[in-house]
């Protein structure tokens, strides 16, 4: 996996390209297809995402920062497909976890990002 930092205003541009987006603000949730609008004010977590990458923006010490996550042909990823229980969120979500070894061979998963997303049709 390669990781970026990003501005959060660049990460916003390049997430509005991306077909889908978990937002978390004080005030709502969003899951599903990228919204028009962010309230930056209000955010805590958006993430932007395709099957191959994913734009983060996060608080953190109470400023936003932002990353890129991209996925290599020779990274070794487990994708798994979870139903989510609330059908105003959608039907399905796919995380990607990204398998890394150590020195003895032994593997680990060293981190996830979000990879998909269906909806109720």
């Amino acid at each position: 996996m390669k990781s970026e930092v990003l501005t959060v205003e660049d990460a916003l541009e390049r997430g509005r390209v991306l077909p889908w987006a978990l937002v978390r603000s004080l005030s709502a949730v969003v899951l599903g297809p990228v919204p028009e609008k962010i309230q930056t004010e209000e955010l805590m977590e958006a993430r932007f995402f395709d099957s191959r990458e994913e734009i983060r923006i996060f608080r953190s010490n109470g400023r936003l920062r932002a990353a890129r996550l991209t996925e290599g042909p020779e990274d070794v990823v487990i994708r798994r497909t979870y139903a989510v229980e609330n059908p105003e969120f959608g039907k399905a979500i796919t995380v990607c976890y990204f398998v890394e070894a150590d020195e003895d061979g032994q593997c680990r998963l060293s981190s996830a990002r979000l990879a998909g997303w269906e909806g109720i049709q």
